[in-house]
């Protein structure tokens, strides 16, 4: 089970570019409900994609925060795969919020 230290850690770490995922999560949330469930696959494939922007930005731009979470016990692997996890289950939501409406 992870530890209250680690879940903070992870969620400073999310802070980083949780405005960028958000925003592109809205729009892609608007998409849905402007084009239909049938645009479903458009909008999963940009979200992948800015996924993949985000990460390389990070991992080029800010590689040096990575020796902060490291020296406290967190991989730069886990911190992706939780933060990455979490902003999915958002974007799940709101597009599931988003088709109900």
């Amino acid at each position: 089970m992870l530890k209250i230290k680690t879940l903070r850690l992870m969620f400073t770490f999310y802070m980083s570019y949780f405005t960028t995922a958000f925003v592109l999560t809205l729009v892609s949330a608007y998409m849905l409900f402007k084009l239909g469930a049938e645009a479903f696959t458009l909008i999963f494939w940009f979200k992948m994609v800015s996924y993949g922007i985000i990460i390389y930005y990070i991992n080029n731009y800010k590689s040096r925060e990575f020796y902060y979470y490291q020296n406290l016990g967190i991989p730069k692997l886990t911190l992706w795969i939780g933060t990455l996890t979490f902003d999915f289950i958002i974007f799940i939501a709101l597009l599931i919020y988003s088709v109900s409406k």
